[in-house]
C-alpha cells in the first residue's frame, strides 16, 4: 500500500516523466552475421535511417568506442538542417566511420522459461518480494496466534499495539530522515566488495515494498481489533465511551480499507490525483482519530471500577501512544520546513522548462519537492547542484496538468516541502562503471549525478529534438561527462531498441551495472528485456 499516511514521501527524485511508448515492438535478439565491409554498409544506412549522432573523437586521443557512426560535430544538428542534410547529396560525407567498426553484439537468449521469467523478474520483483516478506511475517504472526486459539480474543490493547506497529514501520520507511539515512548508508558500499554484494545493496531503492507491506498488514490487524471491541464490550471489559469508539472504529475501517484499494496499481496509475487525496487526506484523518480513539480507550481503562491505574499510567504505559507519537511527528516533520522560495524560470521550448533556485545547495542526486498548491499536489525533481556552488535547478518536461500549466506560465516563485530526498542514482558510484540511460527529462536526474566528476559512465540518451527541446547548455552538461555520449533524436528516428543498444553500450563498454531513467511504460520493457538475460539494471519503481 503506497504511502498509508505520508503519500508525498516518494522514493524516487525524478522529473516529470513523459515519452508514451507509442512503439511496441518486440524485443529481439538479432546475431552479427557477414564481414566488416557488409557490417559497415548496414550501420552506414542505420545512421541515415535512424539519425543517431556521436561526436568525433578529438584528434591524437585514444578512446574505445561501441558504435561504429560518428557525427562530424559534437552537437546535435537542428532539425531542419537534419532533414535537409539527410535529403542531401552531401549528407553521406558528413557521417565519419571508425576505421575498425565494433560489430554488433549478438543478445543473449533470455534466461528460463516464460513463466519462471514473468514469475522472478515481474510478479516476484524485489519490490513484491519485500511486500511479501513483510506480510508473512503478519500472516505467520496471525496463523501461531490461531493455532493457540487466541487470535479471536485478542484484547483491544494488543490488537491496537499490532496495528500502530506496522502503521509505525510504513511511515517510517517513507520518512525523508530513513529514506536518505538508508541510501546514503548503502551508497557508500566500497568499489573493491564482490559485484554480487553491490548489486544488492543498490536494490536498497525498493524499500517502498516494506511500507506497502506493512501498511496491509496494518488494515488486516485493525480487522482484528474490530472483533476484540466487540468482545470487550460484551463483556463489558471496555464499560465507558462504547458508542464513540464504536463510530470511530466504523470509519476507520473505510479509511484504511479506501487507502488499500486506491493504491493497488491499476487505480492509482489511472487516478493517480485521486490516489494522493485520499492517501493525504485519509491518512491524516486516520491517524487524528487513533489519537481520539486511544484517548477514549486509556479514559475507558482509568475509570474502570476494577482497575486501579490512573489515565496518566495508562496513557505512558501503552505501546499505542508511543508509535502514535512517532508517526505523527514523522508525518508533521516535513510540514515544518513548508516555505515559498524564489524562482527563476528558463523556458526551453513549449516542451520544457527549467527552473533555478538559489534558496539552498542540493547534494548530488537528491530531489526537492515543489507545489503551488500545498495541500492539493506536491512533484519531486532531481536537483542539478550549479557549477559555481550557488543553487541548483530542475529540469521540467510536460507531463500532465502540473507540469503543462508550468510550462505556460512561468512561476516566480514556488513552495518546498521537507529536505531533498536521495534517489535511485544516489546508489550508482558504487560500480567502477556504469551505463547511464534516459528518455526525455530524463536525462535530469543523470545530469545531478554527472556533477560527480569521478564517475565513469557512458551515456545513452533518447528524445525528440533535443537541441531545441531542451537546450544545448543540457547537451554539453551531458557530453562534459561523457564526449562519446549517444543521443538519439527520436523525432527523425523514431523510437529506438533501447534494449539492443544499452546492451550493446553495457558489454561494449565493461560496464558493471545500467541505470535508466524513463517513463513505467519504457523502464518495465528496458528493465526486463535486460534483467532476464543477467545485465544488473536499475531503475525507479513508480510505486507512488
Amino acid at each position: 500500500m503506497a504511502n498509508l499516511v505520508n503519500p508525498e514521501m516518494a522514493l524516487t527524485a525524478l522529473p516529470a516523466l513523459h515519452e508514451p511508448d507509442r512503439s511496441h515492438r518486440q524485443d529481439h535478439d538479432p546475431s552479427h552475421t557477414g564481414s566488416v565491409k557488409t557490417h559497415q554498409d548496414h550501420v552506414f544506412n542505420q545512421h541515415l535511417s535512424h539519425d543517431l549522432y556521436y561526436p568525433v573523437p578529438p584528434t591524437g586521443t585514444s578512446k574505445t568506442t561501441d558504435f561504429s557512426l560518428l557525427a562530424s560535430s559534437p552537437s546535435v544538428l537542428p532539425r531542419d538542417q537534419r532533414l535537409q542534410d539527410q535529403s542531401s547529396p552531401r549528407s553521406a560525407s558528413t557521417l565519419i566511420l571508425e576505421k575498425q567498426p565494433i560489430p554488433e553484439i549478438p543478445m543473449p537468449v533470455k534466461k528460463y522459461t516464460r513463466i519462471v521469467r514473468n514469475l522472478r523478474w515481474t510478479v516476484l520483483s524485489v519490490y513484491r518480494r519485500l511486500n511479501i516478506l513483510v506480510l508473512t511475517a503478519n500472516i505467520t504472526a496471525m496463523i501461531v496466534l490461531a493455532i493457540q486459539h487466541r487470535l479471536l480474543s485478542l484484547s483491544p490493547e494488543t490488537a491496537a499495539t499490532t496495528v500502530s506497529t506496522n502503521l509505525t514501520v510504513g511511515v517510517l520507511i517513507r520518512q525523508e530522515l530513513v529514506i536518505n539515512a538508508l541510501l546514503w548508508s548503502f551508497g557508500k558500499c566500497p568499489q573493491s566488495l564482490p559485484l554480487r554484494i553491490r548489486r544488492i545493496a543498490a536494490k536498497i531503492y525498493h524499500l517502498g515494498g516494506v511500507h506497502s507491506g506493512a501498511g496491509m498488514s496494518a488494515t488486516i490487524w485493525f480487522a482484528f481489533f474490530n472483533v476484540a471491541m466487540v468482545k470487550a464490550f460484551q463483556t463489558r471489559a471496555i464499560q465507558a465511551h462504547q458508542n464513540a469508539i464504536t463510530v470511530i472504529t466504523v470509519v476507520l475501517d473505510i479509511l484504511l480499507v479506501s487507502i488499500v484499494v486506491v493504491a493497488h496499481p491499476s487505480i492509482r496509475t489511472r487516478l493517480h490525483n485521486m490516489f494522493e487525496w485520499v492517501h493525504r487526506f485519509a491518512g491524516w484523518t486516520a491517524v487524528a482519530l487513533f489519537w481520539v480513539q486511544f484517548g477514549l480507550l486509556a479514559d475507558a481503562r482509568a475509570t474502570d471500577p476494577n482497575s486501579n491505574i490512573a489515565l496518566q499510567q495508562a496513557i505512558a504505559q501503552s505501546p499505542l501512544f508511543w508509535t502514535l507519537m512517532i508517526v505523527t511527528i514523522s508525518i508533521a516533520l516535513p510540514w515544518v520546513w513548508l516555505r515559498k522560495v524564489p524562482v527563476h524560470a528558463e523556458p526551453l521550448s513549449d516542451h520544457a522548462i527549467r527552473l533555478h533556485f538559489t534558496y539552498t545547495n542540493l547534494p548530488l542526486c537528491t530531489a526537492p519537492r515543489l507545489s503551488d498548491s500545498p495541500l492539493l499536489e506536491w512533484h519531486a525533481f532531481a536537483g542539478i547542484p550549479k557549477e559555481d556552488g550557488q543553487g541548483f535547478s530542475v529540469l521540467v518536461s510536460r507531463a500532465g496538468d502540473w507540469t503543462s500549466h508550468l510550462i505556460r506560465s512561468p512561476p516566480s516563485q514556488l513552495w518546498v516541502r521537507g529536505i531533498p530526498t536521495m534517489g535511485v542514482l544516489y546508489v550508482a558510484p558504487i560500480f567502477r562503471k556504469m551505463v547511464l540511460v534516459a528518455t526525455g527529462s530524463g536525462i535530469g536526474p543523470i545530469m545531478s549525478l554527472l556533477c560527480r566528476r569521478d564517475i565513469s559512465c557512458r551515456i545513452l540518451w533518447s528524445t525528440p529534438d533535443p537541441e531545441v527541446t531542451y537546450s544545448t547548455g543540457v547537451i554539453e552538461h551531458v557530453r562534459r561527462a561523457d564526449p562519446e555520449a549517444i543521443i538519439i533524436n527520436t523525432t527523425v528516428a523514431g523510437r529506438p531498441d533501447l534494449v539492443r543498444h544499452t546492451y550493446d553500450l553495457y558489454v561494449s563498454s565493461g560496464a558493471e551495472a545500467v541505470f535508466i531513467i524513463s517513463n513505467p511504460t519504457v523502464t518495465q520493457r528496458v528493465v526486463y528485456g535486460l534483467e532476464c538475460r543477467g545485465v544488473p539494471i536499475f531503475a525507479p519503481i513508480f510505486d507512488s
